[in-house]
């Protein structure tokens, strides 16, 4: 954030530890307990389509935890964080999805080209909407 302020700072590392605790909630097998850090009119974009609010959400995160077999680790990079409001920030970023094989070794699912879009409210920041666009593969 170019000529930004402590407030501003505090602001943009809030959000980004958010997209953290999203991230290690999926990683760790607890996606459900990531609700909480949506707004109850939150939209989410997945590979399966849009989801709206909390209702669509948690389904798709009980979803996500009952894939007991599915082991994953996110690596946030670039991720840029632009005030688009004053109570709202854009955070973007890369995201590298490693899976583990039945092997237990580790393999780059995909990489994805994130946006979420963080809204202050009276419990602190929420992700109000969430984007992903896989890269496409290497040829």
């Amino acid at each position: 954030m170019t000529g930004a302020g402590p407030s501003e700072y505090a602001d943009a590392a809030a959000c980004r530890a958010l997209l953290v605790d999203f991230l290690t909630a999926i990683d760790h097998g607890r996606a459900s307990e990531a609700l909480d850090l949506f707004t109850p009119d939150a939209s989410f974009a997945t590979g399966d389509g849009q989801l709206r609010g909390h209702g669509e959400i948690a389904a798709f995160l009980t979803a996500r935890e009952a894939e007991t077999d599915r082991h994953t680790a996110h690596l946030i990079g670039n991720d840029i964080v632009n005030r688009t409001g004053h109570d709202e920030l854009e955070l973007k970023a890369m995201l590298v999805l490693h899976r583990r094989a039945h092997d237990g070794r580790w393999h780059i699912e995909r990489i994805l080209d994130t946006t979420q879009i963080f809204q202050r409210t009276i419990a602190g920041w929420r992700i109000t909407a969430r984007t992903t666009t896989p890269l496409p593969p290497p040829r």
